[in-house]
């Protein structure tokens, strides 16, 4: 079975949208799109989903700047299911009311919107929280709960478990698709089927700056006590050691070793429990991916 569902999104404010605001919102609305298909795919596993093609059919900057675009997804199902499809499809995707298409895909595209929002959140502001966010936040999260017949806590379990899968792409969309209601101080952010993000929770969003300027070229995380397995050695050289981390990634990345952790003391050794600090940087889909292990401390126990 195929599906066509439309997903539009209005920003209400005055003036005119810019060409970049509306290219970025639309590229941003494309990811988010593909991110509430993963979701609704891990909510129903029975109800497999082919990957979204996203189309554009139009945008308009002047007040309100809206733009459109439609998925076309296949969809098929396991038999146990039986009569219970059609049901389950007009749940989610209002596919026998074609006039409104009140579908959750829009409904979660805010949701996971305001998830990766609240991260950049975190990562610009941490310990803090907006009020107007939070309250949003879970405004909109009980509306697609409700939608999609489960509860709020399994939601919110299944989209932290698929976001985090591309947790900074998601971030950056966010970023995008939010940074125009922000700057033009819109009254609310509206999408198909009527949910919308209102005025005083894009008040509360960080400013456009903040917004552009919060993911950096390259990131430091320190990891305690993980095991690294070493895929290279060298006793002459710290910077010429290679290692995998599992907790980190799964791709063999080079390892440098601090000054007063001793060679000869790993070279035998085909893992141990250490303290490292990982850098990554940010790839071309805006994930950040690690390149760089910095072996600072290691741990007696446990090495082998």
């Amino acid at each position: 079975m195929e599906l066509v569902i439309p997903h539009n999104a209005s920003y209400d404010f005055d003036g005119r949208a810019t060409v970049e605001e509306v290219s970025k919102s639309l590229i941003a609305q494309e990811k988010l799109v593909r991110e509430a298909f993963a979701v609704i795919q891990e909510l129903f596993p029975k109800l497999t989903l082919g990957a979204p093609k996203i189309e554009f059919r139009e945008a308009s900057q002047n007040s309100p700047f809206k733009t459109a675009l439609y998925a076309v997804v296949a969809a098929t199902y396991a038999p146990d299911l039986g009569d219970d499809v059609p049901d389950l499809l007009n749940t989610l995707f209002g596919v026998d009311i074609p006039d409104s298409y009140d579908s959750i895909v829009s409904v979660l595209v805010l949701v996971i919107a305001i998830w990766g929002l609240d991260k950049v959140r975190e990562k610009l502001f941490p310990g803090k929280k907006e009020t107007e966010l939070e309250a949003e936040k879970q405004r909109l999260l009980t509306q697609a709960a409700n939608k999609a017949y489960v509860t709020e806590d399994h939601l919110q379990e299944v989209l932290d478990k698929t976001l985090k899968r591309h947790k900074r792409s998601v971030m950056k969309a966010a970023a995008n698709f939010l940074e125009s209601a922000k700057r033009h101080k819109a009254r609310s952010l509206s999408v198909t089927g009527g949910e919308s993000i209102q005025k005083k929770a894009i008040d509360a969003m960080p400013s456009d700056i903040d917004l552009a300027q919060y993911e950096p070229p390259t990131e430091f995380t320190e990891f305690q006590s993980v095991t690294v397995k070493f895929r290279a050695h060298d006793l002459d050289k710290n910077k010429a050691w290679a290692a995998t981390i599992e907790e980190v990634s799964p791709n063999r990345r080079p390892l440098h070793l601090a000054p007063d952790v001793r060679p000869e003391q790993l070279f035998d050794k085909k893992e141990i429990k250490a303290d490292v600090l990982v850098t990554s940087v940010l790839d071309a889909e805006g994930e950040y991916v690690p390149n760089l292990y910095y072996l600072q401390k290691v741990h007696d126990d446990n090495s082998s």
